[in-house]
């Protein structure tokens, strides 16, 4: 620094200390954030008059460790430190309690009587906030995470654990991360990836995206609820078929004559998807996908969540009902997509995202219950769904990456991004979601954002997803479910 500029620092910050201390006050703040080690260097010069008080603060211990879902403390506009995104900003009133004051007798003039009454009123701390959050799934899903994003060259990447019959959200990570207590700073974890940036959003629950085939669970889901199909129904693939003068395709180009529902899902079939959801109407359909949570906030409790984007299915055409059927032309985000599919994991309910599980009150202790929204499928519909889900990973795009010893109900979605109105076949989000059919003990959303490595969510997504429940089922001890001989 300059002298000429370090003296007109100096000048300034002097000004500033002498303006506050004319004010009229028993006492002012000069300072704030003083370190332990500064405030006993300046007792050491036993300055008459000053003196200390402490503040707390809310800092982070394990640094990039569950970012997203924490949030940060920073500055508004008016200097005042309030906490921004994720926990800290959905919890901010409940976590800062209330400050400090004094009370003292004063005259008609407003100044303090010498004599009269004086009395310190201590601050109020704020609640504690206890997370359904397990770190070491946390911890296990960050680590992958991280490793799928870099090795598949993708923008961005999300993971999200829960228990799909409670609601409770078990871990929620997104890359790249920041360290909440440097938010300003590209973090030593974020800068191996292409795209090092801090990104401060929760992905997981701010960005909505075009799902693509992961919505075919749903559509067939809701048109077997609605008695419009069996496992068994049959179809005709015969080629590209014309909706509102836009022809539809299957993504690889490929037809296979007659099919039943259970080959519609293995080969992720968009023809006869678009076929279903003719069969359901958009009325219906679009009231299915409602019910399971689709164009409306979870609710989670965690700052900066959007809604996706359902139209008002009046103003649907033929064209419109039959991308949506299969996840084009609809918006959603991957907790409202993986919240969608664990109506099918529980029996049929659609459960309130829950990621605070109590908040502790100065002693007290207030659970935060489960809570269940409404039905949105049948037992038995959701029973069929978790078979049909299990073939569609046993003999679909999946199965070169499957767990040999667990079954998995699961669906993959490539869905292509729109650039200037077109889809660019090279730019996808790739996506699996499902969960151990046999246990259910949780399920998890994986999504890569423009993976470059290969566009298909069956070669970026799958294998990641895999990965990661490898490791989940021998952290939760969930035996095999299928004997598998060397």
């Amino acid at each position: 620094m300059k002298k000429d500029q370090a003296d007109g620092d100096f000048a300034a910050l002097e000004k500033e200390l002498h303006e506050k201390l004319l004010l009229d006050l028993s006492w002012v703040a000069l300072v704030h954030g003083v370190t332990e080690e500064e405030r006993k260097e300046i007792e050491q010069k036993n300055i008459a008059g000053l003196g200390f008080d402490e503040e707390p603060i809310r800092y982070y211990p394990e640094k990039t460790l569950a970012a997203h879902v924490l949030g940060f403390v920073g500055k508004d506009d008016d200097g005042n430190e309030r906490g921004y995104f994720g926990i800290e900003g959905g919890y901010d009133g409940d976590l800062r309690g209330r400050p400090g004051r004094i009370l003292e007798e004063r005259d008609a003039a407003g100044a303090p009587i010498l004599v009269g009454g004086y009395r310190r009123v201590n601050s109020i701390d704020g609640r504690d906030i206890e997370l359904t959050i397990d770190r070491p799934v946390q911890y296990i899903i960050e680590k992958y995470l991280k490793a799928g994003v870099l090795s598949y060259g993708a923008v961005s990447g999300s993971v999200i654990v829960m228990n799909p019959v409670t609601g409770d959200v078990l871990a929620m990570a997104n890359y790249p991360t920041y360290d909440p207590g440097k938010y300003t700073e590209v973090s030593a974890d974020t800068k191996e990836a292409s795209s090092a940036v801090i990104e401060k959003r929760n992905l997981s629950i701010s960005e909505t995206y075009e799902p693509g085939s992961v919505m075919k669970a749903l559509t067939i889901a809701s048109a077997v609820d609605a008695g419009k199909v069996t496992p068994a129904t049959t179809f005709t693939d015969a080629g590209p078929v014309v909706y509102s003068d836009y022809t539809i395709d299957n993504w690889d180009g490929k037809h296979y004559g007659m099919q039943n529902i259970v080959q519609l899902l293995q080969k992720s079939n968009n023809i006869g998807a678009a076929w279903v959801g003719h069969l359901l109407g958009a009325n219906t359909l679009s009231k299915y996908f409602k019910n399971f949570g689709l164009g409306a906030v979870t609710n989670v409790g965690l700052e900066g969540e959007d809604t996706g984007t359902i139209r008002n299915y009046e103003d649907w055409t033929d064209i419109d009902l039959a991308t949506i059927s299969f996840g084009q032309g609809i918006s959603a985000t991957p907790l409202q997509m993986l919240n969608a599919v664990n109506v099918i994991a529980n029996g049929g309910f659609l459960m309130q995202p829950r990621i605070v599980a109590r908040v502790h009150d100065n002693g007290d202790v207030i659970d935060i219950p489960e809570k269940e929204l409404r039905r949105v499928l049948s037992k038995e519909t959701a029973d069929t769904m978790v078979d049909l889900l299990t073939k569609a990973v046993e003999g679909g795009e999946s199965k070169f990456f499957n767990i040999r010893n667990y079954r998995i109900a699961g669906k993959t979605g490539t869905a292509q991004i729109p650039v200037e109105g077109k889809y660019d076949p090279t730019k996808t989000n790739a996506t699996f979601v499902g969960f151990l059919a046999a246990s259910k003990k949780f399920s998890m959303i994986v999504r890569l954002d423009r993976p470059s490595a290969s566009p298909y969510a069956s070669e970026t997504a799958v294998p990641l997803w895999m990965q990661i429940t490898k490791e989940l089922a021998g952290y939760y001890g969930i035996p095999p479910d299928i004997a598998v001989s060397n």
